[in-house]
């Protein structure tokens, strides 16, 4: 696997941006890391995004990882462009418009409270996006206390999106983006460790073959899943094995990227659970694994 230039370009320029003084405390490099651009990754450059390959941010992703970044940056960048209307585009690659959203295999809607609109999903697989004006969160506990989980109920219509079948898609691309962050998380908890990165190196092979699979929308499902659910369950070990370590025998100071792994590793689905959708595509049974 080799990043080509324009790739390890816009990885540097997001590097360089998270480097820079937090402006809020809440949301520390969002700011910055709106200035380049990268907010609106996969928006279309008529609504002001950079409208990049998916297989390009993958990079990128890894050092909002690296950094542990807080704030509901793949349901901004990846679910608000790919299952919002075209209105909402422009305003998320401005950075004017923050994403959370509680569908598929999330359970609560991480950083609810950061954001201008939340995508939900209906009783029947139905989703909406709403306000958060009309929907009530519910604090939920996690080990993260920089990703804030949240339950969220609502008697109010919102803007319907579709079918969880049809935005299914989209959240294999956001399982793909998740397992990129996990990558980035593995590669600094192996640095400060002093591990060989070898596994996290692995894992991220598998994330940017995911990331061409899942982009490309020709592609066979049973070959998306089997290429989402193993570099998500790669990437998942990878940063569960540096954060174990961390704890056993590293320096302290790093509890931030350990919550961040154990945060991450259940997010869009667990390692069990991609591990078993990956048995299920390879034995060609897609009722296991269409869910």
């Amino acid at each position: 696997m080799a990043y080509t230039d324009e790739q390890l370009g816009l990885a540097a320029q997001v590097r360089a941006a998270l480097l820079s003084p937090p402006a809020d405390a809440r949301l520390p490099g969002w700011d910055a890391l709106g200035a380049t651009g990268f907010l609106g990754c996969l928006v279309s450059p008529v609504s002001g995004g950079l409208g990049l390959r998916f297989a390009d941010t993958v990079p990128a992703f890894a050092e909002t990882g690296r950094v542990a970044l807080p704030g509901p940056l793949v349901e901004t960048c990846v679910l608000g462009a790919l299952l919002l209307p075209e209105r909402f585009h422009a305003p998320l690659a401005r950075g004017e418009l923050r994403v959370s959203a509680r569908i598929g295999d999330t359970v609560y809607a991480p950083d609810a409270d950061a954001a201008g609109l939340l995508v939900v999903e209906r009783p029947g697989g139905v989703l909406e996006a709403l306000p958060p004006s009309s929907v009530r969160l519910t604090p939920r506990p996690g080990l993260d206390p920089a990703r804030r989980l949240f339950s969220v109920s609502t008697e109010r219509p919102g803007i319907p999106l579709g079918t969880r079948v049809a935005a299914l898609p989209a959240l294999r691309v956001a399982t793909v983006a998740v397992a990129a962050q996990l990558v980035g998380l593995a590669r600094h908890l192996c640095a400060v460790a002093g591990l060989p990165p070898d596994a996290a190196d692995f894992a991220g092979s598998l994330v940017y073959e995911a990331a061409v699979v899942a982009g490309d929308h020709s592609s066979p499902e049973g070959e998306v899943v089997r290429a989402v659910s193993a570099a998500k369950a790669a990437a998942g070990e990878a940063a569960a094995e540096a954060a174990h370590t961390i704890l056993r025998h590293g320096p302290r100071g790093h509890d931030l990227w350990v919550a961040r792994v154990w945060s991450l590793g259940s997010a869009y689905g667990d390692t069990g659970l991609h591990r078993a959708r990956l048995r299920a595509a390879r034995l060609g049974n897609p009722e296991l694994y269409r869910r």
